[in-house]
C-alpha cells in the first residue's frame, strides 16, 4: 500500500471539506453540457422557479450551483420516464430533502474513518444503545456492510 495512504488519517476532514459544495458554480453551458436539458427549457425552469441561480452582482450570465446540477438531472430524469413536469419538480424536492438529511448525518455523525488493512473505507458513525456502542460503516466494491462494535 501507498506509504502517503498509510500515513495520512485525517479522512473525516478530508470527507468533510469535499463534500462541501458552497461556492462551487458552473455556468448555463456547462449545466447544459452536464444535463443535456436544452438551453430553452433551462431558461423555462429558472422562470418558473423550479431551478434556481445563484445570485452574483453585476453578473449578465447565469450561474448555478452544484447542487442544481443534479436537480436538473432528477427532473429531466422524471420526464424521460413519461412523468409530469409538476409531479418530477415535487418528487425531486422531495429527493432534495432526503439527500440535505443524509449530507447532515455524514456531516454531524461520522466521527471517525479509516482504511482498513484491505484498503476499505470504515467509517465511525458515532454513539447508539445509550452510549453503550459504536455503530460502523465499511464501504466496499461489492456494497456497504454496517455492524456495532462496543464502546
Amino acid at each position: 500500500m501507498n506509504e502517503k495512504i498509510d500515513n495520512f488519517t485525517d479522512w473525516v476532514g478530508l470527507t468533510k471539506q469535499i463534500f462541501k459544495s458552497d461556492g462551487i458554480t458552473v455556468g448555463t453551458a456547462d449545466i447544459v453540457k452536464a444535463t443535456g436539458v436544452p438551453v430553452s427549457q433551462l431558461r423555462y425552469w429558472v422562470e418558473q422557479g423550479y431551478v434556481r441561480t445563484v445570485p452574483e452582482p453585476n453578473q449578465r450570465s447565469r450561474k448555478f450551483s452544484y447542487r442544481a446540477v443534479f436537480r436538473v438531472r432528477a427532473i429531466k430524469y422524471f420526464l424521460d420516464s413519461g412523468y409530469t413536469l409538476a409531479y418530477a419538480t415535487k418528487q425531486v424536492s422531495y429527493f432534495n430533502r432526503i439527500d440535505r438529511q443524509l449530507e447532515q448525518v455524514i456531516f454531524d455523525k461520522m466521527t471517525d474513518a479509516n482504511v482498513n488493512a484491505d484498503g476499505d473505507m470504515e467509517i465511525s458513525l458515532g454513539e447508539i444503545n445509550d452510549g453503550a456502542d459504536i455503530l460502523m460503516l465499511v464501504v466496499t466494491d461489492r456494497g456497504a456492510k454496517f455492524w456495532t462494535i462496543p464502546k
